[in-house]
C-alpha cells in the first residue's frame, strides 16, 4: 500500500508561532488554499481510503483535497501531541510559562524534547507514539495484505513525524528528522515485510501564487498502473 502522509494547512496560531496541540484550531485563507493546491496535485491518485485527525485544521485539509470524492474517516489517534500548560502559549512564552512548574531548565536542555519528562497537564512521548502505533496497527490490519492501495493520512506535523518512526521501524528520538511543511506530501510504500520513504515534505502550493517559504517543489512519482 502507499500511505499519502499530509500535514494541515496553515492555521493562524502557525502564523503566530503558537503551541496548538489539542487545541481546534481552524485553517487561515492561506491555509485553505495550500490544501486546494495539494487537492488539485493529487486529483488523479485514486484513494482506497482517507483519515484525517478529528480536530477541525486537519479535517478541513482533507475536505479541501479530495472534495467530495472520497469518504473521510477522522480518527483522534491523529490528533497532534497534547502539550498540557502550553496549548495557547507562544513559542517564545514557553520558558517563562514553565518556570512556576520547576521545568525552565529542562525545557533550555532539551530533556522535554527528548521525551524525558512530560509537559504538566499534557501528553507524554509515550502515550503519543502509541497512539500512533495503535492507528498503524489497524491500518496494517485492514490494508497491508492488499496490492496497489493508496491511503491518504492528514494529520499534524509532530504527528507525523512521530508516525513516521513506527513506520519505519526507527526509535521516537528519530522523529526531529523529519520536518513537515504545512501541506508538505510525503508518500511511504508499505508491504508486508518493508516500507519505503518515496519522498518527503513536497510542498506543491506555490504553484497557487503562495510564497513557498521551505525552497521545496517538484514532481511526484506516478502511479503504476
Amino acid at each position: 500500500m502507499r500511505l499519502w502522509l499530509v500535514r494541515h494547512g496553515e492555521t493562524g496560531s502557525n502564523a503566530d508561532g503558537v503551541f496548538q496541540g489539542h487545541l481546534d484550531v481552524e485553517l487561515n485563507e492561506r491555509g485553505v488554499r495550500q490544501a486546494e493546491a495539494v487537492g488539485e496535485r493529487l486529483r488523479d491518485v485514486r484513494f482506497d481510503a482517507v483519515f484525517a485527525s478529528d480536530l477541525q485544521r486537519a479535517a478541513k485539509t482533507a475536505e479541501c483535497i479530495v472534495e467530495d470524492r472520497y469518504p473521510i474517516v477522522l480518527d483522534p489517534d491523529l490528533r497532534e501531541m497534547h502539550y498540557g500548560v502550553l496549548q495557547g502559549i507562544g513559542y517564545n512564552d514557553a520558558a517563562s510559562v514553565l518556570e512556576p512548574h520547576g521545568l525552565s531548565v529542562s525545557w533550555a536542555s532539551g530533556d522535554i524534547h527528548r521525551g524525558r519528562q512530560s509537559l504538566p497537564g499534557g501528553e507524554s512521548l509515550r502515550q503519543f507514539r502509541s497512539r500512533s502505533a495503535r492507528f498503524v496497527l489497524r491500518l496494517d490490519n485492514a490494508y497491508r495484505q492488499h496490492h496497489d492501495t493508496d491511503i491518504l493520512i492528514v494529520a499534524h506535523g509532530g504527528k507525523l513525524a512521530v508516525l513516521l518512526t513506527v513506520l519505519l521501524g526507527l526509535p521516537a528520538k528519530s522523529r526531529y528528522l523529519f520536518r513537515f511543511a504545512n501541506c508538505g506530501i510525503t508518500r511511504l510504500t508499505r508491504s508486508e515485510t518493508n516500507t519505503t520513504l518515496d519522498l518527503h515534505n513536497l510542498v506543491v502550493w506555490e504553484t497557487s501564487g503562495l510564497t513557498n517559504d521551505h525552497g521545496l517543489s517538484g514532481q511526484l512519482p506516478q502511479r503504476a498502473e
